[in-house]
């Protein structure tokens, strides 16, 4: 469950959706394979003019109790169209996920809207795609699931998006509902970094699974290169995280590049300095851009769940959010804490 901490008003809200406070950031997701970049995963910041920029895990509760989730997707939906739209001319043929619920596949409306959206910004079916949470699955609603055959039929992408935990029935992993596996938390960062786990756990039974059925496996929130190796080896075929980019604009994308994934995977230093200088440009921290012999020696130790941060846990629940910027105000309105529902766990981290 996540809490809206901070209080927030009606029309700061109506205001928020009138004058574009609401903005959305993309993070890049890179394939393991070729190191190619093969789309992107939206994110929504609220920019409140006296509280600063908003995490979803500080507001989504309240859009919820005011009735506009709705329109909050619709918002997201269309930004990501416009994003692919808009990448798609530069021949930029990435997939532009969006998070979205459990309440919101019960739409009827659903693929007729999305299919609106294909033809109101000539894009394929394929340049969007579905992100969704275990946890908004875990009720076995049946409905929840003829919608996710019903928009794989239709030809959109669809990811399960899992901490590892294990809430969904094995049968129900399959190319039926899904298209991708993405797994990601601190219990991902335990196994890749232990040899011994290989083949054992949750986490391994996920991967073989996804194998069986042919749906490719992402790992998320990927925060260093040491998660980074062992990777490929276990299975997964594309990787996101803050290691290589926190969620940017459209405009802050302009220039991204992933052509230097390849020799942090395969441990080759790039011949020319200017090469590692140009990839360590694109990295959000350039420091972790270490190659064999600058390494350090002992990598720091995985985290259990119950050792995360706050910041963590939170990112856990919304997937992933960037650090905040140094000069966010603080807040100085006390209030009391608002609980989210099965919705706010999800979407629009």
């Amino acid at each position: 469950m996540s809490e809206n901490t901070f209080p927030l008003t009606k029309a700061e809200l109506d205001s928020a959706f009138n004058d574009g406070h609401f903005a959305t950031l993309f993070q890049p997701k890179l394939s393991l394979i070729d190191g190619r970049t093969l789309g992107v995963e939206t994110y929504i910041r609220w920019h409140h003019p006296e509280m600063g920029t908003l995490l979803p895990g500080e507001f989504l509760a309240f859009v919820s109790e005011q009735r506009r989730m709705s329109d909050l997707t619709d918002l997201v939906l269309h930004e990501a169209a416009r994003a692919a739209s808009l990448w798609r001319s530069e021949r930029r043929h990435w997939s532009v996920a969006v998070n979205l619920s459990g309440e919101d596949l019960e739409q009827p409306s659903l693929v007729d809207h999305l299919s609106d959206l294909f033809i109101a910004y000539a894009i394929p079916a394929e340049a969007l795609a579905i992100d969704i949470s275990e946890s908004a699955l875990t009720h076995e609603n049946e409905r929840r699931f003829h919608a996710l055959e019903t928009l794989r039929q239709a030809g959109i992408h669809i990811a399960l998006d899992t901490s590892g935990i294990d809430l969904l029935p094995a049968e129900r992993i399959s190319a039926r509902y899904f298209s991708e596996l993405k797994i990601g938390g601190a219990s991902l960062i335990k196994f890749s970094r232990s040899v011994a786990q290989a083949g054992k756990g949750l986490i391994a039974q996920r991967l073989d699974a996804a194998a069986r059925h042919g749906l490719t496996v992402t790992a998320t929130r990927v925060e260093d290169i040491h998660t980074v190796k062992p990777l490929a080896d276990m299975g997964f075929s594309a990787v996101q995280g803050s290691f290589f980019r926190h969620p940017d604009t459209i405009e802050g994308l302009k220039s991204w590049s992933s052509d230097w994934l390849i020799p942090v995977l395969t441990d080759e230093r790039p011949a020319r300095t200017d090469t590692i200088a140009r990839a360590r440009a694109t990295l959000a921290d350039p420091d972790l851009l270490l190659f064999p012999e600058e390494e350090l020696a002992d990598p720091q130790p995985a985290k259990t769940a119950a050792e995360e941060t706050p910041s963590e846990a939170q990112d856990a629940t919304l997937a992933i959010s960037p650090a905040l910027p140094p000069n966010r105000p603080k807040r100085g309105r006390p209030c009391a804490t608002r609980q989210t529902d099965d919705r706010k766990q999800i979407f629009f981290s």
